[in-house]
């Protein structure tokens, strides 16, 4: 096999382990606060109303705290077993849903952040291995297309528990299984609850298997070899140096964006829908929304990933702006549709403008998934670019401001009204923009730079 066959195989292979592994936590993910707001409504002392934005918070805690230490693992560990590691990390989430109390749901959270942790740094250092300069764009995008299939994925396995789980209650006379409809906002009952913690146990196994089974031989002049001989000490060390560096700190609006916007589309945005009592018939939105994200995720990787081929440059700078021009466009549907409480909590109010429809919301999540799937693709890129002999340092450095941006935002979205997200995520895109476009033009610079004096040491020789 060829080596840029082998880089797509590698590349491929890891976006399927992705797709495996997030299923299960993107599918929880539109519906958690929800669902615990349900179970809580039915048994308070199960657990508390606001778990689900809260685990999350620890989630992005665990994940932050981790990430100090994972560029240190790579002296012991290759990026496949950690990928391996993480993925038994995330098969332990759904297992909370068989039996919700606060004890395990914190505990899960916990784990699943740090899976997330060794799966960021071990992902990228897999690419990194596994692409050369010419192909880490493509490698980037082609990978993040296919991982974010897992939107869709989950979409159908929940279009389909709420279809199923309907038509039981509705052929037995029991209320076991009846999705009902209570306080004007769609609830999830326990039958229906613990038949998708099944289907996505099944689904983290099929991403166990996946990674186990991925290619470990590096290519020939890939960017960054996956073997190194470094100290545990002195790279922890380094770490702490790369998260204060100037060219660290110029990245970090990006990846405080990034992790704002994903937290946003990822939990808060479709907790909203859930929680506007305008949209309680509407039992579906969970499905439709991660249809949009995922068709939108998957669409744009394979646009970045096939015209980073053929322009120069594509998944910098063109990248970076369609997203924030797809960020500004979503923020202005979901804050003419969507009333200003519906984050926090239940609400009757009115929206500004417009009502949501299946249709409206599959646009949004649509735009939203675009949008998400830009600023991931170019930070993933420009963290490989910006210090290039820091490389695991910096893709854990940038993955643990973004984990302090979801810590943040999951933490005071209990007492956030919408307006802070759809005016102050916008001003945050303009501003990460304008800062990476100049750390960018640095970088090239750097780049021919190095070009130039390699090429003369050659015409020397």
């Amino acid at each position: 096999m060829g080596v840029p066959r082998f880089e797509l195989l590698c590349a491929g292979m890891l976006g399927f382990g992705q797709l495996f592994m997030n299923t299960a936590f993107d599918a929880e993910a539109f519906i958690l606060e929800s669902v615990i707001h349900s179970v809580h409504e039915r048994e308070p002392e199960r657990i508390d109303e606001y778990a689900g934005y809260y685990g999350q918070a620890v989630i992005y805690a665990s994940f932050m705290l981790t990430c100090l230490f994972t560029p240190s693992l790579l002296n012991i560990w290759r990026p496949k077993l950690l990928l391996v590691v993480s993925s038994l990390c995330f098969a332990a989430f759904p297992f909370g849903f068989l039996f919700i109390n606060s004890y395990y749901h914190y505990f899960s959270t916990v784990v699943l952040g740090i899976g997330k942790a060794f799966f960021n740094l071990g992902c990228t250092t897999y690419l990194t291995s596994h692409s050369t300069r010419k192909s880490i764009e493509s490698n980037v995008s082609l990978q993040w297309a296919i991982g974010c299939g897992s939107l869709i994925v989950g979409s159908m396995i929940l279009a389909t528990m709420t279809w199923f789980s309907g038509n039981v209650s509705t052929s037995m006379t029991l209320n076991v299984t009846e999705i009902a409809v209570k306080s004007d906002i769609r609830t999830f009952d326990d039958f229906e609850i613990r038949l998708l913690a099944l289907v996505l146990i099944v689904v983290s196994i099929l991403a166990v298997i996946t990674v186990c089974l991925l290619p470990s031989a590096d290519v020939e002049n890939c960017i960054e070899a996956s073997i190194r001989n470094g100290s545990f000490k002195n790279d922890l060390k380094l770490t702490l140096i790369t998260s204060i560096s100037p060219k660290m700190l110029q990245i970090v609006p990006l990846c405080m964006l990034c992790g704002f916007n994903a937290s946003f589309l990822m939990s808060i945005i479709p907790t909203s829908m859930h929680f506007n009592e305008n949209n309680a018939n509407m039992l579906y939105i969970p499905a439709i929304y991660g249809l949009g994200a995922g068709t939108g995720e998957v669409l744009m990787g394979f646009f970045i990933s096939e015209s980073s081929k053929r322009i120069q440059g594509f998944g910098l700078k063109p990248t970076m702006a369609i997203g924030t021009a797809a960020l500004m466009v979503y923020c202005t549907l979901i804050h003419a549709s969507t009333p200003a409480e519906a984050p926090m909590k239940p609400t009757s109010e009115e929206p500004l403008l417009f009502y949501q429809s299946y249709l409206l919301i599959f646009v949004i999540a649509l735009i939203c998934g675009i949008s998400d799937c830009c600023f991931n693709g170019v930070r993933s890129v420009i963290c490989a670019l910006v210090m290039p002999s820091r490389r695991a340092q910096s893709f854990s450095v940038s993955r643990m401001y973004q984990a302090a941006a979801c810590v943040i935002i999951f933490f005071f979205s209990p007492m956030l009204p919408l307006h802070v997200y759809t005016v102050g995520l916008p001003l945050l895109a303009i501003l990460s923009t304008f800062v990476f476009f100049k750390v960018v033009n640095s970088t090239e610079r750097m780049e021919r730079k190095l070009t130039s004096d390699t090429n003369l040491e050659q015409e020397k020789i």
